[in-house]
C-alpha cells in the first residue's frame, strides 16, 4: 500500500515509530555513564550495536502490539481499547522501569519512549471519552 493511501492513524503510528528508531540510535552515541565511573572502561566506548539492536526490536514489537490493541482503522473514537492500550503501555513502563538502576543510555531511552507511548494513550482515552460521552448525550 503506498503511503499516500494510509489512515491518518496509521501513519501517527509509523511516524512514532520512526522517530522512536531514531531516538534509539542516537542515544547509543552517549556515554555510558556506568561503564565509565564504575566498570572504569576509559573513553571512547564502542557503539552498543546489539543493545541498540535489541532495544529496537523490543521496540517494534511493542508498537505493533499497540496497533493490535488500538487498531486505527476501525478505531472510531473506541475509548475501550484506548484504555487496553493506556493499560498494557503502563505494565511495560513499569516492567521496563524495575531494570533502570546502572542502565545504558538506550535503555533509558527506550523507557522514556514507553512513557510516551503511554501519555499519548492517556490522551486518547480522554479524547475518546469526551466524544463518546457527547455522542450519548445527544
Amino acid at each position: 500500500m503506498p503511503a499516500s493511501r494510509l489512515h491518518l492513524g496509521e501513519r501517527l503510528f509509523v511516524l512514532g515509530w520512526l522517530v522512536g528508531v531514531a531516538v534509539l540510535a542516537w542515544s547509543g552515541t552517549h556515554v555510558d555513564a556506568y561503564r565509565l565511573h564504575v566498570l572504569d572502561e576509559p573513553l571512547p566506548h564502542p557503539y552498543p550495536w546489539r543493545g541498540v539492536a535489541t532495544m529496537t526490536a523490543t521496540f517494534t514489537g511493542e508498537v505493533l502490539l499497540l496497533y493490535a490493541i488500538i487498531r486505527p482503522i476501525t478505531y472510531q473514537r473506541s475509548w475501550a481499547r484506548a484504555l487496553a492500550g493506556l493499560f498494557v503501555s503502563l505494565l511495560l513502563v513499569f516492567g521496563f522501569g524495575v531494570v533502570l538502576l546502572h542502565a545504558p543510555p538506550y535503555m533509558i531511552a527506550h523507557w522514556l519512549l514507553l512513557a510516551a507511548m503511554a501519555f499519548a494513550c492517556l490522551g486518547l482515552v480522554g479524547v475518546s471519552g469526551l466524544s463518546w460521552r457527547r455522542g450519548r448525550s445527544r
